[in-house]
């Protein structure tokens, strides 16, 4: 410390200011070593009570370690999830075309416009610096080389994205693409391709891109283009991960206006998207107000029903489940919040065990704090010296976390985006692991520091103190009820989740898909070609059934028209399926009224079902036979009504629908196998027949089935996530729960080992010790199975009316999870109780 010095007026070797700078810097020296060597004691105490107590110290660093764990996963979930084209110049002036339709009281939205509407766009509207338009196609592609030699380009296994587009030169005054070559306003000509440097050295094995500019890119056997243009591919994170840029231009040359609907008001196609960069300054709402008086933008269906044309913006693409796509994937921000939620609960519940375990300890730490009040120790010393002990212990946990974060994505790939890399030795990614390891020391270490701190050396030293007082222990028991109350919410939530998609999955659709599995091929491929392929699979042996279609009986989205009936007065919107006339039998699909359509070359006939009969103002489904309604310039007679059947997944209620024949649209196969009394290796065996079939009439296509429960399946990934999620939020919180229930136990049997040893003395069996000492944490559990109930119930009840087809929550639900909860508690507080029951009063009273 600093010493206080007499000092003459300057004279003499001992005394003057500088002797007293001296004098001083000695001091800063000796306060810096005492400062040092403190430290160096709290952090030599610390390591010694981790070491001498393992059990604990596990169930600290382990519970803590799977809290943080979470964190770093969820972490790197959300940093890549919400990392999507954030690059883009102007990205903010940026905005999908989409649509809006209403009828009733039902609401729905298209990421699309019909194609021509880009047309009436430009046109009508003011205040828009750009306006382009893409399709998605997914053609095959070869490419002849300087000698005539046909290369054939397979498809990259594993690619989840459509990666060739019919573009419009605005497309790259959209979008923010680097030139290599060439340049956007090629594109304005037919038969003109730009390519991404990657998609060029695959298909060409250089880099010269001099030498490539001019050299013929041939699609789907007959259109012919030259590559004019080169741009390099995206290195951030993006959507748009297309790779061949066809000019728009080239569908009308090469006669795809009819399969593509070009001039069809009516026609609704996911593919295809129109992108508009608005002027500085000019907002979107703006925008959406000239549209509503722009012709065939703004349309009212009777009273309350209209469909009308509005924008998107870019940084909502990614993450809106609003509106759909056919490329690029999808951020669920709701089940990205979930993620959040439960990674903030699970560090929780690892703080909560850390403060419950280290109050419980107080008895074994109170002599340890006595003793060194006595020698001087003050409260804020002991608060930093227990703080130490808890960062040792967190840092300890961050280890550990880091090793198990990258095996736990692996084991949930579900919830993984696709691309997604952990590296732990990114800035962000420390600096973000870091800021939880402080988080997570002050929330366990601080209060049970205080609490510790507090106590009076006086009373510790005769053994009379120690206990951390009535307020502690009551903190602790609801420390407990949180923890166990959580649990029994996942609990809940698990059991309701997965029954909800256990219907989904397996429940009464109105169609069969047992045994049926689902190839498609593009629609520019000539159906001639397309129908050779279903006559050779119907001569396999093992094939009971082949049908031509558009899309199979469920479809999340598709093809729809707007239909006018006016001896109904309707106007609104049919779903629509083409398929031949195979298709009712190979559904099942049960006809109310009349027949199937008959096979024809021209559109003459239909099938509808049920509602939409009945929207058409028909009572009895045979009433409806021998109408007709118009459908494409046509009148087509309606000669059969089936059963409803769900053409959207279980979330949407049933939907007017019709069934036509259209060859030129039926691009799918369903294919139903014979699978009685056939093994799976004769299954595989006919499987392999097909794919022989297929690359015989479609050498270049990739073969890729799907079977019909996969295909339903699909449907609800955002689902099968939740479900996922909240089944490995159950695990970890009754791990985590469990675990420190197990700690407390053990300390309480310790603490009342004397007790137990009397009462043996007494008479009292193993049931009686087990009783006693499990008695009070049970009850601790059934409380928080009280608090659960009622907010699991709530929450999950919201949740289930997203779906109009759902499951109910009966009694059982919630007795099964009060057994599950019981049972952990009884399984890990019943250890320490048997193992104390069992100990000899000897040994427990030997001190008495």
């Amino acid at each position: 410390m600093y010493r206080k010095r007499t000092v003459d007026s300057g004279q003499g070797s001992g005394g003057g200011w500088g002797s007293i700078r001296y004098d001083f810097g000695i001091t800063l020296v000796a306060r810096k070593r005492n400062n040092f060597g403190m430290f160096r004691n709290f952090l030599v105490v610390a390591w010694r009570n981790i070491v001498r107590h393992k059990g604990n110290s596990f169930i600290h660093i382990f519970g803590l370690g799977i809290g943080i764990c979470a964190c770093m996963a969820i972490w790197s979930i959300a940093h890549y999830g919400l990392g999507f084209d954030k690059f883009h110049r102007d990205g903010d002036r940026i905005y999908r075309v989409v649509s809006e339709i209403k009828l009733g009281g039902d609401t729905r939205y298209w990421g699309d416009v019909p194609e021509p509407a880009v047309g009436e766009l430009r046109k009508a509207l003011t205040g828009v610096e750009v306006v382009a338009q893409f399709h998605n196609i997914n053609p095959m592609i070869e490419i002849p080389d300087l000698h005539g030699q046909i290369k054939k380009i397979p498809a990259v296994e594993g690619d989840v994205y459509n990666d060739v587009v019919l573009a419009e030169p605005e497309y790259f005054g959209v979008f923010s693409y680097r030139w290599l070559a060439g340049n956007a306003a090629s594109l304005a000509e037919p038969f003109h391709v730009v390519i991404s440097a990657r998609e060029a050295e695959r298909y060409f094995g250089s880099q010269d891109w001099g030498n490539i500019l001019g050299r013929t890119i041939i699609y789907d056997d007959t259109i012919r283009t030259t590559v004019t243009g080169i741009v390099q591919d995206f290195d951030q994170i993006t959507d748009f991960q297309f790779k061949d840029f066809i000019s728009y231009a080239t569908a009308r040359a090469a006669g795809l206006t009819q399969s593509l609907q070009l001039d069809n008001w009516n026609n609704f196609n996911s593919s295809s998207e129109t992108f508009v960069k608005l002027d500085k300054g000019v907002s979107p709402a703006r925008i959406e107000a000239e549209l509503k008086t722009a012709p065939h933008m703004y349309q009212v269906f009777g009273n309350t029903g209209y469909r009308r044309v509005r924008l998107q913006p870019l940084a909502d693409l990614h993450y809106s489940t609003l509106y759909d796509k056919d490329y690029g994937s999808m951020t669920n921000m709701k089940t990205l919040g979930q993620l959040m939620g439960v990674a903030v609960f699970i560090l929780i519940l690892a703080s909560i065990n850390f403060i419950n375990l280290s109050i419980a300890q107080s008895m074994r730490r109170s002599k340890e704090i006595g003793i060194r009040k006595v020698l001087g120790s003050r409260r804020m010393g002991l608060v930093v010296q227990l703080m130490t002990e808890t960062v040792l212990l967190a840092l300890a946990a961050l280890v550990l976390s880091l090793v198990l974060v990258r095996p736990l994505l692996n084991l949930f790939p579900d919830l993984v985006p696709a691309g997604l890399v952990v590296n732990i030795l990114d800035p962000a990614t420390m600096g973000f692991a870091l800021l939880v390891v402080l988080v997570a020391a002050v929330l366990s270490g601080l209060y049970p520091a205080v609490v510790l701190s507090s106590f009076q050396p006086a009373q510790t030293l005769k053994g009379q103190g120690g206990s951390p007082g009535r307020w502690a222990n009551r903190l602790g028991k609801g420390l407990v009820v949180f923890q166990f109350t959580i649990s029994a919410i996942f609990i809940v939530s698990a059991i309701v989740v997965g029954n909800q998609m256990h219907y989904m999955l397996h429940g009464d659709m109105g169609f069969t898909r047992d045994a049926v599995i689902r190839m498609s091929m593009e629609q520019d491929v000539p159906y001639a070609k397309r129908k050779l392929l279903a006559d050779r699979l119907r001569g396999l042996p093992g094939v009971d059934l082949v049908s031509m279609d558009f899309s199979s009986p469920i479809i999340d989205g598709g093809w729809r028209n707007t239909i006018e009936y006016a001896p109904a007065q309707f106007k609104g919107t049919v779903d629509i399926r083409a398929a031949d006339t195979n298709y009712l039998s190979m559904y099942g699909l049960k006809l109310l009224a009349g027949r199937n359509y008959f096979a024809s070359d021209s559109l003459r006939e239909i099938v509808i079902n049920e509602l939409f009969a009945q929207q058409l103002g028909f009572r009895r489904p045979q009433e409806a036979l021998g109408h007709s309604i118009p459908l494409w310039d046509k009148h087509l007679m309606i000669v059969g009504v089936v059963a409803n059947f769900n053409a959207t997944p279980f979330k949407s209620a049933y939907e007017p629908l019709l069934i036509v024949s259209q060859p030129e649209s039926e691009t799918g196969y369903s294919v139903k196998l014979h699978t009685q009394g056939v093994t799976s290796a004769q299954l595989q065996q006919t499987i392999a027949a097909i794919g022989n079939e297929w690359t015989g009439v479609f050498p270049v296509a990739p073969f890729r089935y799907q079977w019909m429960d996969e295909h339903i399946a699909k449907m609800y990934q955002s689902e099968a996530k939740m479900d996922e999620l909240v089944n490995l939020a159950m695990i970890i919180t009754i791990v985590v729960s469990g675990m420190g229930l197990f700690g407390l136990a053990a300390l309480a049997a310790r603490r009342r080992t004397k007790e137990i040893g009397i009462r043996k003395v007494l008479g009292a069996g193993l049931m009686d010790i087990t009783a006693l000492v499990s008695r009070e944490f049970v009850l601790l559990v059934g409380l928080a199975l009280v608090i659960a109930s009622p907010v699991a119930w709530y929450f999950l009840h919201d949740w289930l009316q997203n779906y109009v087809f759902r499951v109910s929550m009966g009694w059982w639900v919630f007795g099964l999870a009060a057994v599950l909860a019981v049972g952990v508690a009884v399984v890990t507080v019943g250890f320490h109780a048997i193992r104390a029951g069992m100990a000899s009063p000897v040994e427990s009273l030997r001190s008495e």
